[in-house]
């Protein structure tokens, strides 16, 4: 199969890297918009549109036109309604799918097989903090919360997100928070999200409280940390069961594997445009609260 990759900036560059892995990839094509090249350059039938959020819509609503095959990378476009209109221009046969990396990685995977040994989910808590990437034309919803809303639909199932609250922080004096801080519920679930491109540290951690038990995930560190048993009778358990599991996993090759597959089996990949469609309703209900 040859791919034509538009976009080979700091992502781009890695989403190539991890194309020459697959075996059902022949050749590699790079369109580097900022080399002067368009969208007319491109010369094979299936493209990795790995260029900024802001152009997603216009691009893909080009490339589809043209009869692509497309792999999007998150966020599909930057509203529902712009989804939508994406999903009215695919033409029968074409194959649309949208990078939400993180339903291709194992760790998450594993947190979901593990979910019934800690009870009902009442709570979840994800820290998406970092020095960088600096955006100036999408907010921190558009550009980090794309990954935790596409988790909690995996874990919890699509619902409308409710209750919301949003506390932000300006440091940088731009056109939009650089720390925003959500409260919700999520199908009777409370949710907190703490998403910042203002942050010493690069943290991905996630936890989930349980009836009885806790699940931690730490994305750097490659972990998930399962406690269990937490009560005797009406007292916490302050010698809890506590399981380790290491979970290596490539998320990015794994996509773009579903990607080929999902052109070559002509059947819908997992993270398709009707799942971008639930992403961005809940972001957009997200972004209105800012």
């Amino acid at each position: 199969m040859q791919i034509s990759l538009v976009g080979a900036g700091y992502w781009g560059s890695k989403v190539a890297k991890e194309l020459t892995t697959l075996p059902k990839v022949s050749d590699v094509e790079i369109i580097d918009i900022k080399d002067g090249k368009t969208l007319q350059d491109i010369k094979y039938n299936n493209v990795v549109l790995a260029t900024p959020a802001w152009d997603h819509y216009t691009q893909t609503l080009e490339l589809l036109e043209q009869g692509k095959n497309l792999y999007v990378e998150k966020p599909l476009a930057l509203t529902t309604q712009e989804c939508l209109d994406i999903k009215n221009k695919i033409k029968n046969g074409q194959t649309v799918m949208v990078g939400h990396i993180f339903l291709y990685n194992d760790r998450v995977k594993k947190i979901k097989e593990l979910l019934p040994r800690i009870g009902k989910i009442q709570h979840i808590e994800s820290n998406r903090l970092n020095w960088g990437r600096y955006q100036k034309k999408i907010s921190t919803t558009h550009s980090l919360a794309p990954h935790d809303v596409s988790i909690i639909h995996y874990l919890l199932g699509y619902h409308e997100f409710k209750n919301i609250i949003c506390i932000g922080d300006n440091f940088s004096k731009n056109s939009q928070n650089d720390r925003d801080e959500y409260f919700f519920s999520c199908n009777d679930v409370s949710v907190k999200l703490n998403l910042s491109w203002y942050y010493p540290e690069k943290v991905r951690t996630m936890s989930i409280t349980g009836e009885k038990g806790f699940l931690f995930w730490d994305e750097e560190a490659k972990t998930i940390k399962l406690t269990t048993h937490i009560w005797q009778h009406t007292r916490m358990n302050y010698q809890p069961t506590i399981e380790k599991f290491y979970v290596e996993s490539n998320p990015l090759r794994n996509e773009l594997q579903e990607f080929v597959d999902s052109i070559d089996s002509q059947r819908k990949p997992l993270t398709n445009v009707d799942h971008a469609i639930e992403v961005a309703k809940n972001l957009d209900l997200l972004e209105s609260f800012v």
